[in-house]
This record gives C-alpha cells, structure tokens and sequence, in this order.
C-alpha cells in the first residue's frame, strides 16, 4: 500500500463524520427548522471540510504550501478559524436582530403614544 493510500484510509471516519452532519443539517433546512441564510456558511465549511478528507492528497499539498508538516495540525487550524468564522456571523446577527427588537420596541412606543392622543382627543370630543 502506498502512503497516499495509507493516509486515506486514516481520514474516512472524518469524512463520514462531516457526511453525517451535512445529511442532518440538509434534513434540518428541508423541515424548516432553520434558515438557508443563517445556516449557508456552515454548509460551505463542512463541505470544504468532506472535500478535505475525501482528497487528502491535495489537502496535504495545500498544508505544506501553507507550512504545516502534520496534516491534522493543518486540519484543527482549519477547524478553528471556520469556528471562529461562525462565531463572528453569529454575532453579526445577534447584533442585527438586537438593533431591530430595539427599533421595533420604539416603535411600538410611538404608537401607543399615538393611540393614547387619538383616545384623549375622542374623550375630550364626546
């Protein structure tokens, strides 16, 4: 067996592990139990992560190019960064919902003002 073939056979629990996740998060979007928008970058990630294990061969080139001379060490920086990727759209919308839930409640104030001095104005009348 050739080493090529020996460190592939070392990464197909990974790449059923990302195959396995990528079927659940699919199921997910089907029952609409989350969104397309907010689910996109974590399909983009694990596919790259089911790519990476599927060719190891190429993900090795692109390791060394980069400086890695352990291919798993190269896999958990990749890790780490889409989880810090993730974590940063996370934020992003958090932030841009907060914003809204802020606005709408203000809004929901104005108008209540409003209601408050249309009623005011209709009991001062009759």
């Amino acid at each position: 067996m050739s080493p090529v073939e020996l460190e592939a056979d070392r990464y197909w629990p990974f790449a059923v592990v990302c195959l396995v996740q990528l079927l659940l998060l699919l199921r997910l979007l089907l029952r609409e139990r989350i969104t397309l928008q907010g689910s996109i970058s974590y399909l983009g990630f694990l596919g790259l992560f089911l790519l990476a294990a599927l060719f190891p061969e190429a993900t090795g080139r692109i390791a060394r190019a980069m400086g890695f001379k352990v291919l798993s060490n190269f896999l958990f920086c990749l890790a780490i960064m889409a989880l810090a990727l993730l974590h940063l759209r996370a934020l992003v919308t958090l932030s841009r919902i907060e914003a809204r839930s802020v606005h709408l409640t203000q809004d929901l104030a104005l108008l209540e003002e409003r209601l408050d001095q249309a009623l005011d104005r209709e009991l001062t009348r009759g």
